[in-house]
């Protein structure tokens, strides 16, 4: 039965295609036949009786034949088949782009229904092992890595659009809701314990009601509020609010969250180095007057130090909050390139701390500049392309031109030609600096500006937390001058010279690589300019404190250190001449004379290691060792004890010195007299005589120990500085069992202090058991690497340390470095175990948070590893000389490769990184020198410039205040200079170009 009856069930004719031949008319005859018989049969139905005419003569009107042609209707309606109905169009098939003829098929489209593949059979689908992905410690977990394989679904070819299976079950989601409304409870119940919110908090991060991302984390954050109101000054519940804030809201939302915040409780520093870090971190936000108007509030906050709603004077000691501030304050200006403004300030705070002090030195003088005239004549006349002179000039400029200028009479004009930008007034640089509100924090604050002028002052990680803390929050200094702190302040003479020298080139180029004018490297221009400068400002700082002999002490002993900074540099970049070591010799016997100085033994010594240093390696070490002899008959004749910490140094430097040379006999002489706290020379039967000297030791360190339980666990920033008896007995007494053949006593004696009297636990409550027991770990360090010999034979061949000794140390380096992260100590002696394997090595640094430190120790130790040694080991050089030119090259391509596969681990992009590699780079991404050496390491003939183009991009975006970055740009990816210019104009960067000469940089 048809579907529509009033059809009578018909059928159309199928569309059969239209031939001539004489089977298929007579088929088409046939069929016409029948389906006229049907066709008909719609008429006699009752439904369309109505119409039925009507329709029938439409159909006649418009389809009438001629008149002629009547006749033969029906004789060709029997030889042509009827139309059939119209008929819903069919889908056209491809069209194949071959001929019949053709033997195979050209595919030249894809077909994507074999893209859509949602499984495969089990015998062909490919059995996936999983592969340690780079070698690693074994001894960390890295949550079960090795066994599971990451799956990267969006490049998956089989994968691609097949949805991952949720992990977490609906059983464990109710689990997780239950946990959750417990710990809701004991949140109501107990709101002053810190472990429920934090557990909350985690609890909603992992989502039970399968919420979207934002809901997530505005649940947090609400949670994370309530929490601040319980515990306003909590430093983790801080750090997780705006880590949480940062991760959801754009950074100008975050900025009013953080303002809400400081309201309620403007006495935080986290809460103002967020909010600075919103709007300097931000390359949308960063602007230079933006940032330092919120430099302004914060300081003039601490200033009042009171809120609205306490007693105006009932003030906070707010000089902590201040001094910090104070820091990242000039370190901003000194990365924006406003070096001017910079030294302005500095001048400021000194002179408004100390009464009548005029710190000439951060002045600029006119006839000191005539040289960069001449200098930019010569660039000028170089026929170099514009771009190039351009940026020659600026970092002639910005070398030269770094002091404020002087302040200017009301008759003199401001339109002579000069830059404007160096007249910087109190005005301009009042709303930063403040007095201290106690006069005790004067030397903390001295101390910061020192090194704010890159003048490398901290060694020690106990140091470092003290005057640079909190390196996660606002970022470290850009400056790698401060990793030359190892080569100023040398923790020991006892070393080996193929380490200490492979080491010390290497970290001397890299600091000639990455160091930015202005700065005191002899191989700048105006690097004289600068050293004067700092000088000048050393000996203004000692005057400051000319009523407290201890501070001034400080700022002398650094002027010395400094001093000696320059003499290394120099010898190791073969520019030492007998020029400048009479002229420095000269000064530092002037300093010498003056009344004040005469009588510190202390300034003797650093004397002689400045002549020590001086000495080649091969030389008579007469000059040094003269110095020495001096101060031991001055200390003689004037029959004082040898229980002065100055004294002990003295004696204790001299025998150090001595094992250097060789000269085991008369070290041990100079160690037993500290051990009998008797001046040189003793007699013979008190040299004989080591155990009762050993024993006298003892007693001395024990009477230092009992003194230690009483002592306050805080300590004085001047006891960073000045000697330590304790430290100094013990170094005495280890060195003399060294000496005795007896090292297993000294490391015994070491161990069991390391337990029990200096444990790490009671350095975790004490600031001045931490400092000891790092000073400790250094002189265990130096212990185990003292060669034993025999005291009736001098040291004329050194033995090398026994294999257990080197265990040793690779175990106490790694307890050290895990303890104390910003050692450089530890860090430069890790950094040359070429014979540890090199995944080893590189898993320690990695897992040492030191910040950038750790990083560009780890560059150096795989340029000490891979080209320094081999350099030096005379079989590179023949090979490429006879045989193999090649190998030079292939060796300086495999240091490269390691190099930048070191900065790439910590990346977001390496899909292999671990939890503490995204932890420390939290840490980098704010250091415009982890992004410069990045860069520089890309700077070859290897990398495209679209490589280079892309990481320098990433850079400006985490690091868009920094000068040094853009300049950098400039040098690398040469074709956006413009563009560069540009931002660099935006962000109200420093430019020492006058508008007129970049307007005709452009139209070239």
């Amino acid at each position: 039965m048809s579907l529509f009856p009033a059809y009578g069930g018909a059928k159309p004719p199928p569309a059969v295609k239209e031939t001539k031949t004489e089977e298929t008319t007579q088929a088409a005859a046939a069929f016409s036949d029948g389906y006229k018989a049907t066709a008909e049969g719609w008429k006699t139905n009752i439904s369309f009786d109505l119409g039925n005419q009507t329709i029938a003569a439409e159909k006649t009107a418009s389809h009438s034949p001629p008149p002629d042609t009547s006749s033969e209707d029906e004789d060709t309606s029997r030889e042509v088949s009827p139309k059939p109905p119209e008929q819903r169009e069919t889908i056209p098939l491809r069209r194949l782009e071959f001929d019949a003829s053709d033997g195979f098929y050209v595919d030249k489209r894809n077909n994507p229904s074999y893209l859509t593949i949602k499984s495969l059979a089990r015998p062909s689908r490919p059995r996936y092992k999983p592969k340690l992905g780079r070698l690693r410690d074994g001894s960390q977990n890295f949550n079960g890595f090795v066994h599971h394989r990451k799956v990267d679904w969006k490049s998956c070819r089989y994968g691609k659009n097949v949805a991952r299976e949720s992990k977490v079950t609906p059983e464990e989601i109710d689990d997780l809701r239950t946990e959750l409304n417990e710990c809701r409870v004991l949140v109501a119940r107990e709101p002053q314990q810190l472990e429920h919110w934090i557990r909350q908090h985690k609890l909603l991060g992992r989502n039970p009601d399968r919420a979207n991302r934002l809901a997530v984390s505005e649940q947090q954050l609400h949670s994370l509020k309530l929490a601040l109101e319980q515990h306003p000054s909590n430093e983790e519940v801080l750090q997780l609010y705006i880590e949480t804030a940062s991760a959801t809201y754009p950074a100008s939302q975050v900025a009013l969250l953080i303002e809400q915040l400081l309201q309620r409780n403007p006495f935080e520093y986290t809460l103002w180095t967020a909010l600075i870090m919103a709007t300097q971190g931000t390359m949308a936000r960063c602007n230079a007057n933006d940032v330092m108007r919120i430099y302004e509030n914060s300081m003039r906050r601490m200033h009042l130090g009171h809120t609205d709603t306490t007693n105006k004077f009932d003030t906070l000691d707010t000089d902590p909050i201040m001094l910090k501030l104070f820091h990242n304050c000039a370190l901003f200006l000194r990365q924006m390139g406003h070096s001017n403004r910079m030294f302005a300030m500095l001048k400021m705070a000194l002179e408004m701390n100390v009464m009548g002090l005029e710190v000439d030195c951060l002045v600029a003088e006119a006839g000191r500049e005539n040289t960069l005239i001449e200098f930019e004549e010569v660039v000028l006349e170089s026929g170099m392309p514009l771009p190039e002179i351009w940026t020659r000039v600026e970092l002639l400029r910005q070398a030269y031109c770094y002091l404020p200028y002087p302040a200017l009479g009301s008759s003199s004009g401001t339109d002579d030609g000069i830059d404007t930008e160096r007249l910087v007034f109190s005005a301009d640089v009042c709303s930063y600096v403040y007095p201290l509100k106690s006069q005790c924090n004067r030397l903390h604050l001295y101390l910061l500006i020192v090194q704010v002028t890159k003048i490398p002052v901290v060694r020690s990680h106990c140091l470092a937390d003290r005057l640079c803390t909190r390196i996660k929050q606002i970022g470290e200094s850009e400056a790698v001058e401060m990793m030359l702190a190892v080569l100023a302040d040398r923790h020991t003479y006892i070393s080996s010279a193929k380490y200490a020298g492979n080491f010390s080139v290497a970290l001397l180029n890299l600091a000639r690589e990455m160091s930015v004018t202005p700065s005191f490297m002899p191989h700048f221009l105006g690097s004289d300019l600068y050293e004067d400068t700092v000088s000048g400002l050393l000996l203004k700082c000692s005057e400051a404190f000319a009523h407290e002999e201890n501070s001034r002490r400080i700022f002398i002993l650094l002027w010395f250190r400094f001093k000696r900074l320059l003499l290394v540099i120099r010898k190791l970049m073969q520019k030492l001449t007998e020029e400048y070591l009479k002229e420095a010799r000269h000064r530092i016997r002037q300093l010498l004379r003056q009344e004040e100085n005469r009588e510190v033994a202390r300034f003797f010594t650093e004397l002689a290691m400045f002549e020590f240093e001086a000495l080649e390696w091969d030389s008579d070490p007469a000059p040094a060792f003269n110095v020495f002899r001096h101060v031991v008959d001055w200390q003689r004749s004037s029959e004082e004890s040898l229980v002065n910490p100055d004294l002990m140094h003295v004696y204790v430097t001299y025998a150090e010195m001595l094992i250097s040379r060789n000269h085991g006999r008369d070290a041990l002489e100079m160690l037993v007299c500290v051990c009998l706290q008797k001046h040189a020379p003793l007699n013979p039967e008190e040299t004989a005589d080591k155990s009762a000297a050993l024993q006298n030791s003892m007693k001395v360190i024990q009477t230092e120990l009992e003194l230690l339980t009483s002592a306050a666990p805080t300590m004085a920033l001047e006891e960073f500085f000045t000697s330590n008896k304790l430290l100094l007995g013990l170094r005495c007494h280890c060195l003399t069992l060294c000496l005795l053949s007896r090292a297993d006593e000294a490391d015994q004696l070491l161990h069991a202090l390391l337990k029990d009297h200096l444990s790490r636990d009671k350095g975790q409550t004490s600031e001045r058991i931490r400092f000891l027991r790092e000073q400790l770990l250094e002189l265990h360090m130096v212990i185990l690497q003292v060669p034993n010999s025999v005291v009736a034979k001098d040291l004329s061949e050194p033995s090398k340390p026994t294999v257990r000794s080197s265990r040793q140390l690779v175990q106490l380096l790694e307890q050290g470095l895990e303890e104390f992260p910003r050692n450089m100590a530890l860090l430069g002696r890790w950094a040359t175990f070429d014979k540890l394997p090199w995944y080893k090595q590189r898993a320690r640094f990695i897992r040492t948070k030191g910040g950038i430190l750790s990083v560009l120790h780890l560059v150096l130790a795989a340029r000490c590893r891979y080209v320094l040694s081999l350099e030096q080991s005379g079989g590179l050089e023949a090979a490429v000389g006879q045989q193999a030119p090649h190998l030079h090259v292939a060796v300086q391509l495999a240091a490269r490769n390691r190099v930048i596969h070191v900065f790439e681990t910590f990346l977001p992009t390496n899909v292999n990184r671990s939890e503490i590699e995204a932890e420390q780079y939290q840490i980098l991404r704010r250091n415009s020198l982890y992004w410069r050496c990045y860069l520089r390491c890309l700077s070859d003939k290897y990398t495209s410039f679209d490589r280079s183009k892309e990481v320098l991009l990433t850079a400006l975006d985490e690091c868009p205040w920094d000068k040094a970055l853009y300049m950098d740009g400039a040098m690398y990816v040469p074709q956006e200079l413009g563009h560069l210019q540009d931002v660099m104009i935006e962000k109200q960067l420093r430019i020492y170009a006058m508008i007129e000469e970049l307007d005709i940089l452009r139209d070239s």
